[in-house]
């Protein structure tokens, strides 16, 4: 009877872990077939969420958004202190310096943004979530695309504006659509 229990525990353990591990890819399938631009790499999405310490328990898109707003708080976090630790050398030219400036204020209102959307998901305003989470798009191109304005210089955080990007347009996938009201 023990061995029976052992093996029924490691089975049940099994289970919850595929189908974790299901959610999450079809969850990343589905991220992938709804970006127009392909920028959301199957690899990266799963592996976004997969090292997030509440991955594994996500059992269905929904518990996913969090998650990804988790992420995304910390990814505008780090961009901040990287754009920080760079405007603090000497040798970033004017132009990229302007740029970073820029990125600076749309990466700091973004962290607030993401505590917003945090807020919406809980109220189960998914139409607000939605619209929070395109504006988090929409700062990662403006990043982005400053420093292909005029004097068009190498964005030094392209990287990072590429993967905050990636994360955004996983969480609109994420979050459900509003219902709409009759």
């Amino acid at each position: 009877m023990n061995s029976y229990t052992c093996f029924l525990a490691f089975f049940s353990i099994l289970l919850v872990s595929v189908s974790c591990n299901n959610i999450i890819q079809e969850a990343c399938n589905k991220a992938l077939k709804s970006d127009s631009q392909p920028k959301v790499t199957f690899n990266f999405c799963v592996g976004s969420l997969e090292k997030h310490p509440n991955g594994e328990m996500a059992r269905s898109y929904e518990d996913l958004a969090p998650i990804t707003l988790h992420i995304m708080k910390s990814a505008a976090r780090h961009v901040s202190f990287i754009i920080s630790k760079m405007m603090k050398t000497k040798n970033v030219d004017i132009h990229t310096k302007a740029g970073l400036e820029v990125c600076v204020q749309l990466y700091s209102l973004a962290d607030s943004d993401v505590q917003r959307i945090n807020g919406y998901l809980k109220a189960k305003d998914y139409f607000s979530a939605k619209t929070g989470a395109s504006g988090l798009v929409t700062s990662s191109v403006t990043c982005e695309d400053v420093f292909n304005e005029g004097k068009k210089t190498v964005s030094p955080i392209a990287k990072e504006n590429n993967d905050f990007c990636r994360l955004a347009i996983m969480l609109l996938t994420f979050i459900p659509d509003a219902k709409s009201e009759k």
